[in-house]
């Protein structure tokens, strides 16, 4: 029986064969096949304190509290209790370390929520641990106004960056993170004594699967198709890509694929001769897009200051690019369009998709 290597629903890659959700989306997997039950671990945590998967984290979490409960069924992200008690040890919050996503795991960075906390020699490796305090809060007017600190630690066998700047958490190598403390903060920021803790889950930031997180390629598609293919897309007429090749790109909108007009050129006027030599040569691509956000180029540094205010006020710390990604998912927008954008792209107008999947290269 053929085992499916990526997601139906998102196009993630599926992290084993065994994999019977997608750990993007949680949706289940075709043609999946119960795995036998595997032999238990050794515990890597106290007693009381259960280790569980969550389906969006790739790693290992630690549970302060009984009953297990995934995100989807009762765990609560900061900025969304919207009761006046707090939770109490019945209910489960969620809280975001301070993690980028890179291949095969994530990524902190010391000065960037995380803290170098020393190292111990392994046998022959050298292992580096890392602690972050992470708040959790409930909606503003609810929760008696409290904020629940967790501080939570990592260990690594591997530093992130030539200057040691931070650490790389492998998915399979590393792990598992852990709550080391937990209290509850009044308004103040002075610790409260006595009131009970919920159970707290460590959920990985968001992870937007883009570009080459899917295993797709354009369609080749003859021009009569190719107008067909695109349908309602909100992207009209052919483009080209703005890079020579058809690569990932780091965009002011995140990973991405940008794509130029094919009647603007990146420099000032040529020729006749230049310009039909370089239509000739130009691979010519139509694109599908069908909810756009649209801006000028230079409003998006003010749309990205909002977006992080926005992510933060859901207790996700993430860099600028991220922030980005995860808003613009959020909100369903599969591409974005800026307009006057001459300064930076020699084109009044560009386009950046997600996906190769939304382009289709016009056959000549």
């Amino acid at each position: 029986m053929h085992t499916p290597r990526f997601c139906h629903n998102c196009g993630a890659e599926l992290p084993s064969e065994q994999a019977r959700f997608c750990i993007e989306c949680g949706v289940p997997i075709r043609g999946a096949v119960a795995p036998a039950a595997p032999t238990a671990p050794e515990p890597t945590h106290a007693v009381g304190t259960p280790t569980i998967q969550l389906p969006n984290a790739r790693v290992d979490q630690q549970v302060i509290g009984g009953t297990v409960k995934l995100p989807g069924s009762g765990a609560v992200p900061p900025g969304l209790w919207v009761i006046d008690p707090p939770p109490g040890p019945e209910d489960v919050v969620a809280i975001y370390p301070p993690l980028r996503p890179v291949r095969d795991g994530w990524s902190g960075l010391v000065g960037r929520g995380w803290h170098a906390a020393g190292s111990e020699a392994r046998g022959s490796q050298t292992i580096f641990h890392f602690h972050s305090e992470v708040p959790w809060f409930p909606a503003p007017g609810c929760g008696a106004g409290l904020r629940l600190i967790s501080k939570i630690s990592a260990s690594s066998r591997a530093w992130e960056g030539r200057e040691r700047r931070g650490f790389r958490f492998g998915v399979q190598r590393d792990g598992p993170m852990q709550i080391v403390h937990s209290f509850w903060q009044d308004a103040t920021g002075r610790e409260v004594f006595g009131q009970p803790l919920p159970q707290i889950q460590i959920m990985a930031p968001p992870r937007v699967p883009r570009v080459s997180d899917i295993d797709e390629q354009p369609a080749l598609l003859d021009a009569r198709e190719a107008n067909l293919w695109v349908g309602e897309s909100q992207a009209k007429g052919a483009y080209r890509l703005w890079r020579d090749q058809l690569v990932q790109e780091h965009t002011p909108v995140g990973r991405g694929i940008t794509l130029i007009p094919l009647r603007e050129w990146r420099s000032g006027p040529r020729s006749w001769l230049g310009r039909l030599v370089a239509t000739v040569q130009a691979e010519r691509y139509r694109v599908r897009v069908l909810q756009p956000f649209t801006c000028k180029l230079a409003a998006w540094k003010g749309q990205l200051k909002q977006i992080r205010q926005e992510a933060q006020a859901l207790g996700l710390d993430l860099d600028p690019a991220l922030a980005a990604e995860w808003w613009l998912d959020r909100n369903g927008y599969d591409g974005v369009i800026f307009t006057a954008a001459r300064n930076r792209y020699d084109a009044d107008q560009v386009l950046i998709v997600f996906r190769r999947g939304q382009l289709a290269q016009i056959k000549d």
